[in-house]
């Protein structure tokens, strides 16, 4: 970057703040995100910051952070969007700062600039921004407390391992045990590969074992409060729940099993490997080859010490990799805490080969076609599935367009082509994801319109039912947990407002001999699970249900 003029610069840095901003703006979708945002909302409705309540049942799967912080944002901003978004998108800050001082410790200070460049614009890093779920925080306080581990491992002064420690914490305190894993996993991968014997057995890391668990206290008293003293609550068909010994333990080895939770994407065992293909654009095929490029080296070496090598992004991939693989319960988003460590080992990578080789020219040419693919992708998209209606987005794309212009017409040299090509291109497509798309699909979420019109109308929350349907944005944008009922007990009374799928109210009207003084209709569908039917335009209407808010009388 420092090669480019300074207005591109400016442009690039004004284009990647407007779309977090754009994503930070979005409204929560009805799923995980949504989800949270209610716990965290019951916590500051009751006042109670210990308890872990899912719409009236006890929670146990994950532990406090999010829900915290989600709390402390709906306190000073009022519940909605900015109060659930913001923390998370404020504390990837610190998350970013580390990608880049971990990548010019373990590289260069160029291979840290294009690390972070890499991250930010990873596709699926954007979204984790868009759809914020555990993973955002988490993947912030994972690479934070691996920077600040490793710099202890290098200085050995106490005040990088106290900080590392409570970061860990604070990662522990997000996703439980898996969240303080990785960092050990890395930063003990490079301690063995470096042969660095005389901090290992010094044994002044092991200070950080009792401070780790004296960070993670209050998260562990809390789960001992809400559960250890209640062994007659049932959580999932059981009793005698140990809700310290299920964070500390069994959170994990269940999900690696499947116990209580399923095989979510267990009978693919390719699933991280193919999710890669979209979730690291426009870098998943660099990352593809950093990896193995990487594992040639080691093996030539027979992974002989190395002065000055680096193992420990490597290391957290492959090791990862290997255990979200072995797991019955795959999803995904599990990939997002591996951001940091692609980007770090692709920009490390991308340094160690020579300009004007055919191994640079074969990456730049790769490139080229990634980002050609993934700009007609986005173009078809916001162009004929979802079209772009508002002027600011189309004026905001301009300046993206441009500077996939320069980059392709401009920018010549080693790596900074390369980046530069891949970068616009994620951008520029980007701005129109995060200005239109998600925008666009979010028309056909009827939860927080619902809520909308619920507000404009001055309803009576208290005579609201909720009948056959689901939506945690419902409750969210309502600030108020709605009453779930069914057609039976509905019947019964004489004067009401319902919430749920048309076919289903009008059949309730006719049962119970009500009329309809007020109705309005609302298309729904499950935007994070799009499907054909959908996306075309042709078939959208036809894919979505039919729900309604509807005031029954009767005469």
């Amino acid at each position: 970057m420092q090669t480019r003029p300074l207005y591109i610069r400016y442009l690039y840095a004004g284009l990647i703040l407007a779309i977090y901003i754009l994503g930070l703006l979005l409204p929560l979708f009805d799923n995980d995100s949504a989800h949270h945002a209610l716990i965290g909302m019951h916590m500051h409705l009751t006042g109670d910051y210990v308890s872990l309540i899912d719409r009236g049942h006890d929670y146990l799967d994950k532990p406090h952070m999010l829900f915290w912080l989600s709390a402390l944002g709906d306190y000073l901003l009022g519940i909605g969007t900015l109060s659930y978004k913001l923390p998370s998108l404020l504390l990837a800050i610190p998350g970013i700062y580390a990608t880049y001082r971990l990548a010019s410790r373990l590289y260069s200070a160029r291979a840290g600039q294009h690390a972070v460049l890499i991250l930010v614009s990873t596709q699926a890093y954007i979204l984790a921004h868009n759809d914020v779920r555990m993973d955002a925080l988490l993947l912030s306080f994972i690479i934070t407390a691996t920077w600040l581990l490793y710099e202890y491992t290098v200085t050995l002064k106490p005040r990088w391992l106290i900080a590392g420690t409570a970061v860990l914490a604070l990662s522990f305190s997000t996703k439980g045990m898996s969240g303080a894993a990785l960092p050990v996993i890395a930063i003990g991968s490079q301690l063995l590969y470096t042969r660095n014997w005389r901090f290992l057995f010094s044994f002044k890391w092991a200070w950080g074992i009792p401070l780790f668990f004296l960070f993670i206290s209050p998260v562990l008293y809390c789960y001992y409060l809400q559960f250890d003293l209640h062994p007659e609550k049932v959580i999932r068909g059981m009793t005698r729940i140990s809700g310290v010994a299920f964070i500390l333990f069994h959170q994990n080895t269940e999900r690696l099993a499947g116990v209580n939770w399923g095989s979510s994407g267990g009978n693919d065992p390719f699933l991280f490997f193919h999710s890669l293909l979209w979730a690291l654009l426009p870098w998943c095929l660099l990352g593809y080859w950093a990896v193995f490029r990487r594992a040639g080296e080691l093996v030539r070496r027979r992974f002989s010490k190395e002065d000055d090598g680096e193992i420990l992004s490597w290391a957290a991939i492959v090791i990862m990799f290997c255990i979200l693989t072995s797991s019955n319960f795959r999803l995904p988003h599990y990939l997002n805490i591996l951001f940091p460590f692609f980007a770090i080992l692709i920009a490390g990578e991308l340094g160690k080969v020579r300009s004007g080789t055919r191994e640079s020219r074969v990456l730049t040419g790769v490139q080229m076609f990634v980002a050609v693919v993934v700009l007609l992708l986005g173009l078809f998209i916001n162009l004929y599935l979802f079209p772009v209606k508002a002027y600011a987005i189309v004026l905001l794309a301009i300046p993206a367009l441009y500077l996939v212009v320069y980059e392709w017409r401009v920018t010549r040299g080693w790596p900074d082509r390369l980046i530069g090509i891949s970068l616009s291109a994620s951008i520029f497509v980007n701005v129109l994801m995060n200005g239109n798309f998600y925008y666009e699909i979010q028309r056909y979420q009827a939860g927080q319109h619902i809520a909308a019109k619920i507000s404009d109308l001055g309803l009576d929350e208290n005579n609201i039912y909720v009948m056959n349907w689901e939506s945690p944005t419902l409750n969210y944008y309502s600030g108020y947990f709605y009453a779930e009922a069914d057609s039976a007990s509905l019947t019964a009374r004489d004067d009401f407002w319902v919430v749920g799928p048309i076919d289903e109210i009008f059949a309730l009207q006719k049962a119970g001999g009500l009329k309809a003084r007020e109705a309005y209709h609302y298309l729904d569908f499950d935007t994070t699970k799009l499907r054909a039917g959908f996306i075309n335009p042709e078939t959208r209407r036809e894919s979505c249900r039919n729900i309604g808010l509807v005031y029954l009388k009767r005469d």
